[in-house]
């Protein structure tokens, strides 16, 4: 896994207006915690922050935090984010300290590349259901990407993640019954018009005898007796 350097600058607590604050700045607030260390409250510019999640691991890369008044760095990586939807901005990240000797548990993008006979050939479609794994591996051994050949597929082929030998040193925490790509049938307009015609079909369909609204004679209900 690529690393990266992140300069963080030491920032107040106080709880959302404090935040606000900082953001108002154009600023992002954050923490830095794990390894037994002291929560470390920071914040940094977004273009910094952009600069070191830009190169191929992106988000997932190992961030060697310069961390104000510390002789050496402190790897960690991207735990967690939170983003405003509405005004499309990075509202807070949490870094997590680790260790290069000790293996951690992180996410991974998952590629596809190669041209499927099943796409190719007879017009099916490539779907991906998921675009991201998790693995377990030394810091060092983390790869950037996961690239699936799905230069064999046929239509109805699927891939799984355990067809997939892992990188040395790796190991896959997703279950290995997670599908990665398959090629699904192609979708005719005969076959538009067929189920629309079902449908139809369905609609007007009269209910069967019993089914459906009680008789008039029967639609007070019983008479209580005296």
């Amino acid at each position: 896994m690529a690393e990266t350097t992140l300069q963080i600058q030491p920032r107040e607590t106080g709880g959302s207006p404090t935040a606000r604050a900082v953001r108002r700045q154009g600023l992002v607030p954050g923490i830095l915690y794990g390894r037994g260390r002291e929560p470390y409250p920071f914040q940094i510019d977004v273009p910094t922050l952009r600069e070191a999640l830009s190169g191929e691991a992106g988000r997932h890369a190992i961030l060697q935090v310069s961390v104000p008044g510390e002789s050496t760095p402190t790897p960690a990586i991207l735990k967690d984010f939170q983003l405003d939807l509405v005004r499309d901005r990075l509202t807070h990240l949490d870094l997590l300290a680790i260790s290069m000797t000790e293996k951690i548990t992180t996410t991974v993008a998952v590629h596809v590349e190669g041209d499927a006979p099943g796409v190719v050939d007879d017009g099916g479609v490539l779907e991906q259901p998921v675009h991201e794994i998790e693995v377990s591996a030394l810091p060092g051994d983390v790869p950037n990407v996961i690239t699936v050949d799905i230069s064999s597929l046929g239509t109805g082929d699927t891939i799984k993640l355990g067809d997939i030998t892992p990188p040395s040193g790796v190991e896959w925490a997703t279950d290995p019954e997670t599908v990665l790509a398959t090629i699904l049938q192609p979708t005719t307009m005969e076959d538009i018009e067929a189920e629309a015609a079902e449908g139809e079909a369905v609609e007007g369909e009269e209910p069967a005898e019993g089914e459906g609204a009680a008789p008039a004679d029967d639609a007070g209900g019983e008479s209580g007796s005296e």
